[in-house]
């Protein structure tokens, strides 16, 4: 679910296009920013995809979590019958729930703070004044998506949230693969979902303080690019997966877009906001997923940030060497725009995509740093293994390594 469409069809075939996704611009009466672009929140209605209309009240990361997982599910071949407000899966084991978010609920927050100070606010997207939500403290749980898709679906597995700000996607679904690797279940539904929306900006201006956006006018924040000045701000995206067991998932003849090789995570332990300027966490990130295999695609973290850039371009250089010997690179931040905590699920979909079609899209960069070997057109290629890797603020690390499946 993300500005380039919802679902993965139309998804992959803007991605792969090299379509771009609407640019909206901070007007100056509601924030005093240095950077003036943000990408909208993805627009959809849950009741045109089967989903209740009970549900509406849900803030609008957890309708990204229940309408992905009933995407995920259904494009995974189970059937999912409709039990008065719920649904069922017909599946008899247990199925976990995983969700990767970095904030949530913020909007309601301060609209229901100002409510239980007594002052007036009418909310212009809303067509209201605003008052205190009753529901304030479930809406603004961090579970709460996991929470809401186990109940909507009836998943009985373990459930929880990862937060890992920028790489808690990533996280989500390294630790449904674990659950699974160990045993502890067939199938899990993880991945990660973010809502960033406020309508008078004090979240984007938040990050714009930290000097973290983009300064471009266009709104192409062109990571990996001698020009880039920042990440492009989204106000939200995310994406559902399902994680199966593979004898499990050859039982049922399911579609089966990649596997999962390995998952490796670090901390930096160095700055709240800043990676760590000899990326040494990350360069063992990538040694640990590699275990001497040749990779053939990386999906880069690549914010298009002054420092992070500077940072990953020269941990690939040191890792992989020259442009020659690296594996073909590419940013889907630099087209979506940055969805935080939903961003490591996205590019984990986009890398088994990838690896399934034989295809990599491009990235959108003028002036390439040197000696990097960025896919600068969409590719096809043969590609048998691949990184999605994700560095967030607080000097969280994640990857996974990902393989195609032969069969």
């Amino acid at each position: 679910m993300t500005s380039l469409g919802i679902g993965k069809a139309v998804f992959w075939e803007n991605l792969l296009a090299g379509a771009k996704p609407e640019i909206g611009q901070v007007p100056a009466c509601k924030a005093n920013t240095k950077s003036r672009v943000y990408v909208p929140f993805p627009q959809f209605s849950i009741t045109d995809y089967g989903i209740p209309a009970y549900y509406n009240f849900l803030q609008p990361e957890d309708k990204l979590a229940i309408l992905g997982t009933k995407l995920a599910l259904e494009d995974a071949g189970f059937v999912i019958t409709a039990d008065n407000k719920t649904f069922r899966v017909a599946e008899t084991s247990d199925i976990a729930t995983i969700i990767g978010t970095g904030f949530t609920g913020l909007e309601t927050a301060f609209f229901s703070y100002l409510a239980h100070l007594g002052l007036d606010y009418y909310c212009d997207r809303q067509h209201k004044k605003v008052s205190y939500n009753r529901m304030v403290i479930p809406l603004l749980m961090n579970n709460s998506p996991a929470a809401w898709t186990s109940i909507l679906f009836g998943l009985k597995g373990e459930g929880y949230t990862a937060s890992s700000s920028c790489a808690s996607g990533t996280c989500a679904l390294g630790q449904a693969y674990r659950h699974i690797a160990d045993g502890y279940a067939d199938l899990a539904i993880s991945g990660g979902v973010e809502n960033l929306q406020d309508e008078n900006f004090a979240i984007f201006r938040g990050f714009d303080v930290l000097g973290a956006l983009t300064r471009s006018e266009s709104g192409d924040p062109q990571p990996f690019s001698q020009s880039r000045s920042g990440f492009l701000f989204a106000e939200g995206g995310g994406c559902m997966l399902v994680l199966e067991e593979l004898a499990h998932a050859r039982r049922r003849n399911a579609n089966i877009y990649a596997e999962i090789l390995a998952y490796h995570a670090s901390c930096d332990a160095h700055n709240i906001v800043n990676i760590e300027p000899e990326g040494r966490q990350i360069l063992a990130l990538l040694n640990h997923l590699s275990s001497g295999r040749k990779i053939d695609y990386l999906n880069a973290h690549g914010t298009a940030t002054l420092i992070s850039d500077a940072i990953e371009a020269q941990v690939i250089i040191d890792w992989f060497g020259d442009r020659a010997t690296q594996p073909l690179i590419n940013s889907t931040k630099g087209i979506l725009g940055h969805t935080i905590g939903g961003s490591g699920a996205i590019e984990a979909a986009v890398t088994a995509l990838s690896l399934f079609n034989g295809k990599v899209h491009a990235n959108q960069v003028d002036a390439p740093i040197p000696n990097l070997n960025l896919a600068m057109e969409t590719h096809e290629i043969p590609i048998q293994t691949a990184m999605s890797v994700s560095y967030g603020f607080g000097g969280h690390n994640a990857g996974l390594l990902l393989g195609k499946y032969n069969g």
